[in-house]
């Protein structure tokens, strides 16, 4: 398979998880009653379009843009923090996570990104070619940039 080829491919999977990821942010916004869940719920889902807004961009201009972007910012933000809230930490420290939506939803949150961004860092390691291996890196940074959001919005909870 050329470069080319695969990283079409790539892009394809990615545009089709962050989409699987926006819409089910949409949906659980739709049917939540709290204020704060669903305003996360909605910065979540924004986050995720312009993800796929990228995702399209470097489907049709090509990955070096979005390289060099990962290459400029330097990308060395470590690996994200996948402690889920109510571990002893505030401002979960004494909520139920059986009980209390805005600790479900910062959680479940907190899991589906870290999985896309450790899958993205895994295979960023052990791909074949430069370029490609570059963009695994440029997507596991912005699934970091997502964490990082998620975090600092479920503080302020």
């Amino acid at each position: 398979m050329t470069d080319n080829k695969a990283v079409q491919n790539m892009l394809q999977i990615a545009l089709t998880t962050a989409a699987n990821h926006y819409d089910f942010y949409l949906k659980a916004a739709n049917v939540v009653e709290t204020p704060q869940v669903k305003a996360l719920l909605m910065v979540l889902a924004d986050t995720e379009g312009e993800l796929m807004d990228r995702i399209r961009l470097m489907m049709t201009t090509g990955i070096l843009d979005a390289i060099e972007e990962v290459r400029k910012e330097s990308f060395i933000l470590g690996d994200p923090d996948p402690t889920p809230f109510g571990m002893d930490r505030t401002p979960f420290a004494r909520s139920n996570p059986d009980t209390d939506p805005r600790l479900f939803v910062c959680n479940r949150a907190l899991e589906m990104e870290f999985k896309g961004f450790s899958f993205y860092s895994s295979i960023s390691t052990r791909a074949k070619s430069e370029m490609m291996r570059r963009l695994y890196e440029y997507l596991a940074f912005i699934k970091s940039g997502q964490i990082q959001k998620i975090r600092k919005v479920c503080e302020t909870f």
